[in-house]
């Protein structure tokens, strides 16, 4: 039982002590909502619309942010990220964490919205 317990509680321990969510909002929306948001407007078009991903909750220093999904491309220093999305689809922010303690953590969230077609 004690070479069972030991491994478990050990890797217990590895776990990140972090809990740093990713929140995103659509525009015109005004809440930060984790984990995925929705937006609806009734513009009837099929026009795109500004969404916004942020990290929440990190309780270490962030070395950097690689940014993955519909936020690749946005700058490995910022802790946030704007990009326009389209109408009746899912779009996926990610992002890895990188922490100045060399600990690393992975986050998400989807975004979408409807115009009222």
């Amino acid at each position: 039982m004690k070479k069972l317990l030991v491994p478990l509680v050990v890797g217990m321990m590895a776990l990140p002590a972090t809990a740093a969510t990713m929140q995103c909002m659509i525009s015109g929306v005004v809440s930060w909502k984790n984990n995925s948001c929705f937006g609806m407007e009734f513009t009837m078009d099929y026009n795109t619309n500004p969404a916004s991903w942020r990290i929440s909750g990190a309780t270490k220093a962030i070395s950097s942010v690689i940014w993955a999904d519909t936020t690749a491309g946005c700058a490995s220093t910022a802790t946030s990220c704007t990009k326009p999305i389209h109408p009746y689809q899912q779009h996926l922010g990610s992002a890895t964490i990188l922490y100045t303690d060399g600990t690393w953590e992975a986050v998400q969230a989807t975004a979408w919205f409807e115009t009222g077609f």
